[in-house]
């Protein structure tokens, strides 16, 4: 078999022509791995977190409409496969009375940034709270939004829990941070969860997509989550690792091939624990 070089005029042999077609099969393939990686990001979990403030004294009020009321409007957007997921987190403890500082979050979650429209989710499915007036079960007069974020998911270990230690950083290389927990992290985790070492049930990763910029709070967040608030208190204390313990060997794996000192030399910006209120999903 032949083919006429159109440049040279020359016969191209046979060795030759594989010779370029395999070039040319290893390109395509480049260029559908980048197509598999760019498609895996777009279609990757988007979540819309608002933050909220709610006074001491009105609590029970807030919790009481959100879970008996607005849950059904939320309930009815996931039935309709508007929506992933809705719930609902309270901050464990009290860190600052100002009303800036947020003391519940919700996580509204999407399939995929195209699919996200949270206008459409709740003007969709208002029905859902019957006869009751939206006037008589608000709960923006007495509450505070403090913010708001757009966050993506990077990874998890799958696993129930009902507390989720979040982990804020603002690492120096964004991408850099993401890799290293998705390669060298994850595995210990995925050991953690999988063994019930440190208590530990899930872990996650997210990065924010808005607001950015230098001046903002976080750029990127882990979730580590437990079953009781003992088990994520027992993890944040300080504790002498012993040579013999289950998971030593791992940890000082990790921590000899760790640039985590490097990406986030202040560390964590913070580590808050949140309790579960309520959640509904498919």
């Amino acid at each position: 078999m032949i083919l006429v070089n159109e440049i040279s005029k020359k016969y191209v042999t046979l060795r030759e022509f594989n010779n370029i077609n395999h070039s040319l099969i290893m390109k395509n393939l480049c260029f559908i791995f980048i197509a598999m990686l760019f498609a895996g990001s777009m279609s990757a979990q988007i979540s819309y977190l608002q933050y909220r403030h709610v006074p001491a004294d009105q609590e029970a009020k807030f919790i009481e409409r959100e879970t008996k009321h607005w849950s059904k409007v939320a309930q009815s957007a996931i039935k309709k496969g508007q929506m992933k997921s809705w719930s609902l987190w309270r901050k464990v403890g009290i860190t600052n009375n100002n009303e800036s500082t947020p003391n519940y979050v919700f996580v509204n979650t999407f399939e995929s940034l195209e699919a996200m429209d949270p206008e459409k989710v709740w003007s969709d499915n208002m029905d859902a709270i019957g006869d009751v007036k939206p006037e008589d079960i608000e709960t923006g007069s007495f509450t505070t939004t403090t913010f708001d974020y757009y966050i993506q998911s990077e990874d998890q270990v799958d696993g129930d829990y009902k507390y989720a230690l979040v982990n804020y950083a603002k690492p120096t290389d964004l991408a850099a941070f993401i890799q290293e927990n998705k390669t060298l992290w994850k595995p210990l985790h995925q050991a953690s969860v999988s063994n019930v070492l440190n208590g530990m049930t899930y872990w996650g990763m997210s990065s924010v997509i808005y607001p950015a910029g230098n001046l903002d709070r976080f750029s990127v967040f882990t979730v580590d989550g437990f079953n009781t608030l003992n088990d994520a208190l027992d993890y944040l204390r300080f504790t002498e690792t012993s040579d013999n313990s289950p998971n030593a060997a791992a940890w000082n794996d990790v921590l000899g091939e760790t640039k985590m000192d490097e990406l986030t030399p202040n560390g964590f910006e913070r580590r808050i624990i949140y309790e579960r209120v309520m959640t509904i999903s498919e």
